[in-house]
């Protein structure tokens, strides 16, 4: 079974940010001990913030001030973005002094066993990997049906198209990284979608998503734990993902054999 000290679960955060330059994030760059990130498409504050902090609090409003000024001349809502490892400790209670109010919390959940034990396929249910842009275009509409809105456990709501627009340009621009999408297909028809990106000792999971009227037949634990399996056969154990804190999504999981080992929280102005 998989250990997660602090040293660990840091790397895997910052796993988390280099697996998505490409697809969610367009680019990084590092300004005054932080790590900025943004999307050119898409709006949000999922995917523009600052993070990585590690400043002495008389520099902080100095830092405050970049962060601002930089999201703004990208037509971006200012977020910082704080993690158990991110310094000051008390960086949340100095920003809100600044303005900034707290609007989401990720759950940064890992899977707790070795492997699973067997992956059960539903009948009739088969999982394919995507190959050619002709896949990833009926990925990217699955992914659409799944993160549409229509129930009430989805915490994310309706995505906006750049979400799927961002899926698919990353299939050939992300060649450095080592990504598995998978389909899911039942009685041959696409109702559901996972990818996988690994690297060295970490794998990461995203993109999980059912058409809603095929949902509850088993078909998203099953392209979860496959994919759980190929990322450790793939000598990547440390398998991880993020969900929003509270939701169903963290709920299911944690049946699934994951658990929340610490909390993002995204600080907006």
């Amino acid at each position: 079974m998989p250990e997660f000290a602090d040293k660990i679960l840091e790397k895997a955060e910052n796993q988390h940010y280099k697996f998505q330059i490409g697809c969610y994030f367009s680019n990084s760059k590092r300004i005054r001990e932080s790590l900025f990130l943004w999307s050119e498409k898409i709006e949000d504050s999922y995917w523009n913030f600052v993070t990585k902090i590690s400043v002495v609090e008389k520099s902080l409003r100095e830092l405050v001030e970049k962060v601002i000024s930089f999201y703004k001349t990208r037509s971006r809502q200012p977020v910082i973005y704080f993690t158990p490892f991110t310094r000051p400790k008390n960086l949340p209670n100095l920003i809100k002094k600044f303005g900034f109010k707290s609007e989401f919390r990720d759950a940064w959940m890992f899977y707790e066993k070795n492997r699973p034990k067997e992956v059960v396929m539903p009948q009739n249910f088969v999982i394919k990997q995507v190959k050619n842009k002709e896949g990833m275009r009926v990925f990217v509409d699955v992914f659409n049906q799944a993160y549409s809105g229509a129930t009430p456990e989805e915490p994310y709501g309706e995505l906006p198209k750049e979400y799927g627009e961002c899926l698919f340009d990353s299939f050939t621009k992300q060649k450095d990284k080592k990504t598995i999408h998978y389909l899911g297909f039942l009685n041959k028809k696409p109702v559901g979608i996972v990818t996988l990106i690994y690297s060295g000792n970490f794998g990461c999971i995203y993109n999980l998503g059912v058409v809603p009227n095929y949902r509850r037949k088993g078909i998203s634990s099953t392209l979860v734990l496959n994919a759980v399996v190929d990322s450790i056969k793939n000598k990547a154990n440390i398998v991880f993902l993020q969900t929003e804190q509270g939701s169903y999504n963290e709920r299911y999981f944690s049946k699934l054999g994951f658990f929340t080992k610490f909390i993002g929280e995204g600080f907006v102005l």
